[in-house]
């Protein structure tokens, strides 16, 4: 419809990719330099509104738009401005952008939109999207595998093997041993790269990256056997009911496992990637995808690493455009719809970023 029209949102582009950071700090607070006048901010604004050719059809939009709208304030439990006294399409523009506001406040990224089918009916629609920041989502396993050797946090490497289970198993996280995998394709040509300069000429760095490779595949073979073993996931729950904390580390574990086990009750069969797919892009080229940047990796320290990830942002640096979680939902009785739109990926990510933190800052 022509008078009724959302802004399409540009798309974002993607920097440079990052491993998966620490804690963060509290983000800078900035105030305006003076007290703004108060009746500058008791004045209440109409939004814009540029009049188009032909103005729908008032009776059919208005019953159109508020059906739609009682279906969504009744799944949000949002409250509507009163709009009566407020001629059309004022009084469509006033509803949406208070509605836009609520979502606003909400800490999913939500964009209200306003369609129309192709019988012409007017609905609303939310555009959920998750914005993974650019960031390379590489689970390390060296780390948790001498964890395993250390006898002194065996009941704490088993508790994080059972997370690595449940990402593994269910969440569907790639595994870099795996043909698959997009780094496995890295992991081959490093090494390719690595016995090609050290027949030209030998070297303290290349010596030190065959030595890292290697640990990569033995270590990393040894933890996808032990990862594969349904019996990690298994007895998931008994090794959070048992595990009793000593250190800050440790604490850090169980919360690391909680989350982790309380995504596996509510969300017992969704994987990572089971919105990734919902965006249309432009093209279908100059896309990193999701399973691109989330995945299990050696190790995210070392000579190795760092040139993996230099050739990886290379790479990134081609492409225009990424693949994020992304879910439209259109708000009619046709259609079966919540109000937790990407719950499961605004929980599974920041676990991902803790359990990163805790790998990278073992004891």
């Amino acid at each position: 419809m022509q008078t009724i029209q959302t802004v399409r949102a540009i798309r974002r582009k993607h920097k440079q990719a990052s491993q998966c950071p620490g804690s963060k700090k509290e983000p800078e607070q900035f105030r305006s330099t003076r007290t703004p006048a108060d009746g500058f901010l008791r004045h209440y604004f109409l939004p814009l509104f540029q009049k188009g050719k032909k103005l729908p059809d008032q009776l059919q939009v208005e019953n159109d738009f508020f059906n739609s709208l009682a279906i969504l304030t009744k799944l949000y439990s949002f409250e509507t401005i009163e709009v009566t006294n407020k001629f059309y399409p004022y009084n469509i523009l006033l509803v949406y952008a208070d509605i836009q506001k609520q979502f606003s406040q909400s800490v999913q990224d939500i964009e209200l939109k306003i369609i129309q089918d192709d019988d012409g009916t007017v609905k609303l629609a939310t555009q959920h999207c998750y914005n993974t920041d650019n960031t390379l989502y590489y689970i390390p396993v060296l780390p948790l595998y001498k964890l395993l050797k250390n006898s002194k946090h065996k009941q704490t490497a088993e508790l994080l093997l059972s997370v690595f289970a449940y990402l593994y198993h269910i969440a569907g996280i790639p595994y870099y041993r795996e043909d698959s995998s997009y780094l496995y394709y890295h992991y081959e040509c490093m090494e390719e790269w690595i016995l090609e300069d050290l027949q030209d000429e030998e070297s303290e760095g290349g010596n030190s990256m065959v030595s890292e490779l290697n640990k990569a595949v033995y270590y990393g073979e040894i933890m996808l056997r032990k990862i594969y073993n349904p019996y990690h996931l298994n007895c998931f729950k008994k090794r959070v009911d048992n595990y009793k904390p000593s250190s800050p580390f440790e604490k850090d574990c169980l919360n690391v496992g909680k989350q982790a086990f309380e995504l596996l009750r509510r969300y017992p069969s969704d994987t990572i990637f089971r919105n990734t797919s919902n965006e249309v892009f432009e093209s279908e080229e100059g896309i990193i995808r999701a399973e691109q940047y989330i995945s299990f990796i050696a190790d995210t320290d070392g000579i190795l690493y760092k040139n993996i990830q230099r050739v990886i942002n290379d790479e990134f640096n081609e492409c225009s455009e990424i693949e994020e979680p992304t879910l439209l939902q259109i708000y009619d009785s046709q259609n079966e719809l919540t109000h937790k739109a990407l719950d499961f990926e605004c929980r599974l990510f920041p676990l991902l970023n803790d359990l990163c933190t805790l790998l990278n800052n073992m004891p």
